[in-house]
């Protein structure tokens, strides 16, 4: 436990290792591809179990997708390993107070999930957005036990990167340099580390260092890790599981509440990597980041 006016960077200038950036930046690669490579590992005898049960095999491809999000656990153990052992520091130096954490995170998670609301809202009204008629996957009432499921996926995905990017790598840097340096080089990276997705342009990348941005900038304001766990979360499941659409060019339909087609201009909408790629993501997100910043000059977070 810290008290709220202990920085995150502060308290990682504790710390007994501090990586200049190029071997943090490293070390970021090898977090995702070792705690992935483990999470692979791990997860085939539960996948070959379901597998061959019978009954479980019809929904193959829903706790598929469960196990390849409930994986990334993997790479926060990494973390959590380097943190303690390495650095010498508790892991709730990395922003994980116990202070009200409920509350944190579910207050992220509904501001991650009104984000991609709005974003969609936006694409209804320009005429982008379309139903889905003949919807390959359950939807409605009959999707909610697996959307329920695949939530729970999310959380775990979500809060993953952010432990990585923000939680550890931001932090690290911003104590061995500054702020604005840590604050940049993270949220390049966070955009660079998707550009081997499916259906990836430049508008999606741009976003997505956007995103890293809007992160970075709000857990500097409250040193808090909890609410951008949440964020990212309700990002991601509103895009997939409550809408339909690609992640980050990833299809995910095994559940969703909604099926909704991306039409139109692909520059505008997004195309087949899902909203983040189109220039309506990049007005909501620019324009969270001001709100952000406003907030800030008016002692919204002091």
């Amino acid at each position: 436990m810290y008290s709220r006016n202990e920085d995150l960077v502060t308290l990682a200038k504790g710390s007994r290792k501090l990586p200049n950036f190029i071997w943090a930046t490293l070390l970021v690669l090898i977090f995702m591809t070792g705690g992935q490579i483990i999470g692979g590992i791990c997860i085939v005898p539960i996948y070959l179990i379901m597998y061959m049960t019978r009954g479980v095999s019809s929904d193959l491809g829903l706790f598929e997708l469960f196990i390849n999000l409930s994986s990334f656990l993997f790479i926060s153990v990494l973390v959590f390993i380097r943190v303690k052992y390495i650095e010498k520091r508790k892991i709730s130096t990395i922003g994980f107070t116990k202070d009200s954490w409920l509350k944190k995170y579910g207050k992220g998670f509904l501001i991650g999930f009104a984000m991609m609301a709005i974003v969609v809202l936006i694409l209804f009204a320009l005429g982008c957005v379309s139903v889905n008629k003949s919807p390959s996957q359950p939807t409605g009432y009959a999707a909610l036990g697996g959307v329920m499921i695949i939530l729970i996926g999310w959380i775990i995905q979500g809060a993953t990167e952010e432990i990585v990017t923000r939680g550890w790598f931001m932090n690290v840097l911003a104590a061995r340099y500054n702020m604005g340096f840590a604050l940049i080089l993270s949220s390049t990276i966070f955009g660079v580390m998707h550009l081997f997705n499916p259906e990836v342009n430049y508008i999606a990348v741009i976003n997505i260092i956007l995103v890293g941005l809007f992160y970075g900038i709000f857990v500097t304001k409250t040193n808090d890790l909890w609410a951008v766990c949440g964020m990212h979360s309700a990002w991601n499941f509103a895009q997939g599981n409550v809408f339909g659409f690609e992640v980050s060019g990833i299809n995910v339909e095994v559940s969703s509440i909604f099926d909704l087609n991306l039409v139109g201009n692909n520059i505008i909408g997004g195309g087949n990597f899902g909203p983040e790629a189109g220039l309506v993501a990049t007005f909501v997100l620019l324009s969270s980041i001001i709100i952000v910043v406003l907030m800030d000059k008016k002692g919204y977070f002091i």
